[in-house]
């Protein structure tokens, strides 16, 4: 059931008052979903993301190249530490090889 509208309104001197406008629902913006888990976890492999100082830590591992800004190069593991390594010297670079 709708609620009745509401009666006619006048002022002081009779005159009708204008009805009020219905008030219109406020569309409320949906919040962003939060991640729950981190967008890149951490690698469980012993020597990943280590400086490249001496020899490799553990067989297969890759040398990714740091940035230009000096960033030393460290090991990684083939596939994707490696390639998510690759992407961040990358866009620390300014994307330029």
């Amino acid at each position: 059931m709708t609620a009745p509208a509401p009666a006619p309104a006048r002022d002081a001197e009779g005159k009708w008052l204008p009805r009020a406008e219905p008030k219109k629902p406020v569309a409320r913006k949906k919040a962003a979903p939060v991640p729950s888990a981190p967008v890149v976890e951490q690698c469980p492999v012993d020597g990943c993301g280590t400086p490249a100082t001496g020899r490799r830590p553990v067989p297969g591992m890759v040398r990714v190249r740091g940035s230009k800004d000096g960033a030393l190069e460290h090991w990684y593991c083939p596939g994707r530490c490696a390639a998510i390594a690759r992407a961040t010297a990358d866009l620390r670079r300014g994307g330029a090889r």
